[in-house]
């Protein structure tokens, strides 16, 4: 076989392999003692959202999720609110918490 020829199907093997890595974000399937479920994550983003921008006084439309962090005390949202950093975590009550990214 030509060498030149290998290299195609190895790359297209390759490629092929790629198209199967999970990149949903829909978790790991062991129980790892961490919590924060998309639909979780879902639920708490408009009350963070909004929350954040009473809060701030910034506008709730230019409020982006930064990120969904699972943890062991349950959902984190990190806001980004005009380029500084805040977390909103779900409270056992249904209510969320926004608070500063230093706040421990």
């Amino acid at each position: 076989m030509d060498s030149k020829f290998k290299i195609m199907i190895g790359g297209a093997v390759l490629a092929a392999l790629a198209g199967c890595v999970e990149t949903t974000g829909g978790g790991p399937s062991v129980n790892d003692g961490l919590s924060g479920s998309d639909a979780q994550f879902d639920a708490m983003t408009a009350p963070c959202i909004n929350q954040a921008a009473r809060m701030t006084g910034f506008p709730a439309k230019d409020i982006n999720i930064a990120e969904r962090i699972r943890t062991g005390g349950g959902a984190l949202l990190v806001l980004d609110v005009g380029g500084q950093n805040l977390s909103c975590r779900s409270e056992s009550d249904g209510s969320v918490t926004v608070f500063s990214e230093f706040a421990n």
